[in-house]
């Protein structure tokens, strides 16, 4: 029996717009002529599960448009969007137009996917039975994205409800959300909706100002008796007065350089402050670096290498300066098409926790840490010395053997391993066979020459996209990517690192 969504009562700034706009949905498609089809998604273990389906038109039938804006349309079970279909609890059933489809069903990079083709008729129901299987297990870590936006930001109309269900279907474990200058809050939706088992929430800001550039700041203390709900002041405020702020208020909250190289707008940090990694100066005054992380992949630019790449040096530039500061990856979506979220998203060491007891607080200390990655698709591990992401090992100088381990689920080609070290130097690449028949694509040891203290940080890369799954093939690529946070690497034994290009005082 499938279970009807009920729109919650939401109280975040600008969802009661959303939902009022629900109602003027554009469905190109309801003036035709259509049926019903019937979902049921399994596990393992023959529980339902949540799932994404994705229709792609076969033959003549033209291209499917669910809706043709970002608010979905209710389903039995589900949400309907674009050409796609988010199913909360992996049972429901969808109106879609007569025709004939190849629906993609998926959740996320840990789960392999199938593809079913289905043929709908005017008045008649179609029936999919599916199993998905649980092909990559990561204990002790849990997936997040840390910037989402919904229709508390002036610039998205997704209602939270929806988000929400997105990001179950997705199987995202946490959604942050940052959007501009207001702090929203999912957890009522969540616990609305009855998905507190399968997704946790925290609530952040992107702090967006004009001169500067957007920054995430997370978790943060929510305030409904505010404009904003206690939103961080931006007016003609520098850098370092805002992250002062953000200290002040929330000591163990995680600030985040959103897009630092982002030369759309105003909106690159790097770019505005006129940042010279080389040095760690800049000419403009009031710049702060009392910053966290920076976002090296924004999901608006996951076929835009030449930028990552540049965010990569920049990054790295501040690590041999002697400021660490982690790399995060994180989607930035604003819509319910083009880069959904959760694509990248960044996988965090917290332990065995479950997902109705994560603390937000908890995450932003582990990524503060380093104890995290991010991906697009690519589950990675490595270790020096038994320490892992984040970590000191300490050891000899030398050769010194790094080993890694690259699994991916059968829709996510990967080819290619890469081991930056200080500098920006490759200190070793490695070839990955372009099989997807293996969820090991790569499990071996490195050697690595290491005359003095430094650091590994592990690069896999795709060059295929993971398209109909993620992205579009005509107009949305995205590539599989993952880039961690380094291993570090003590030589000399004095139980630190010593930066390979220390920044002046």
């Amino acid at each position: 029996m499938h279970r009807r969504l009920v729109c919650p009562l939401i109280s975040a700034l600008g969802v009661a717009i959303a939902v009022a706009a629900r109602l003027a949905v554009a469905h190109p498609h309801l003036r035709h002529a259509t049926g019903t089809l019937s979902v049921e998604i399994r596990d393992d273990n023959n529980g339902l599960l949540p799932a994404r389906l994705t229709f792609r038109p076969v033959g003549e039938t033209p291209k499917l448009y669910f809706t043709t804006i970002d608010i979905g349309r209710e389903e039995a079970g589900a949400i309907s969007a674009f050409d796609r279909a988010f199913v909360v609890r992996g049972d429901a059933d969808i109106r879609v137009p007569v025709g004939t489809y190849d629906v993609w069903i998926s959740h996320g990079p840990e789960w392999d996917t199938t593809r079913e083709r289905v043929t709908i008729r005017a008045g008649a129901e179609a029936e999919v039975h599916a199993r998905l299987h649980h092909v990559i297990d990561t204990p002790g870590w849990i997936s997040a994205d840390l910037h989402v936006h919904s229709a508390a930001s002036l610039d998205s109309r997704v209602p939270m409800r929806d988000r929400v269900v997105q990001f179950v279907a997705d199987g995202v474990d946490l959604i942050v959300s940052t959007d501009h200058n207001v702090i929203a809050n999912y957890a009522p939706v969540i616990a609305e909706l009855g998905v507190s088992d399968l997704l946790a929430s925290a609530t952040g800001d992107e702090i967006t100002t004009k001169q500067w550039g957007h920054f995430g700041a997370f978790p943060l203390p929510s305030d409904d008796g505010e404009l904003g709900h206690g939103a961080i002041e931006t007016g003609k405020r520098t850098p370092a007065q805002i992250f002062a702020d953000v200290r002040a208020r929330a000591p163990g909250a995680l600030i985040d350089v959103h897009h630092p190289r982002l030369l759309h707008g105003s909106m690159g940090y790097f770019v505005l402050s006129d940042f010279d990694v080389a040095t760690g100066r800049t000419r403009t005054p009031g710049v702060s670096f009392d910053f966290d992380a920076i976002e090296v992949l924004n999901g608006y630019q996951d076929s835009d290498r030449r930028t990552v790449g540049k965010v990569i040096g920049d990054w790295i530039g501040l690590l041999d300066g002697g400021k660490r500061v982690s790399c995060t990856g994180n989607s930035d979506s604003h819509h319910m098409t083009f880069n959904l979220g959760g694509y990248p998203r960044n996988y965090v060491a917290v332990g065995d926790v479950p997902v109705a007891r994560l603390d937000p607080a908890a995450v932003a200390a582990a990524v503060k840490a380093g104890r995290s990655y991010f991906t697009t698709g690519p589950i990675v591990d490595a270790a020096i010395a038994g320490k892992g992401f984040g970590e000191t090992a300490t050891v000899p100088p030398g050769k010194v053997a790094l080993h890694v381990t690259v699994r991916a689920a059968n829709w996510i080609p990967v080819n290619q391993l890469t081991v930056l070290g200080p500098g920006n130097t490759v200190l070793a690449t490695r070839s990955i066979p372009s099989t997807t028949t293996s969820v090991v694509r790569f499990d071996d040891a490195i050697e690595l020459d290491v005359p003095r203290d430094g650091y590994a940080i592990i690069r896999v890369d795709g060059d295929r996209p993971m398209a109909p799954n993620v992205g579009d093939i005509k107009s949305f690529l995205v590539y599989p990517m993952a880039v961690a946070n380094p291993i570090w690497i003590d030589v000399d034994g004095d139980g630190k690192v010593t930066p390979a290009a220390p920044y002046a005082p």
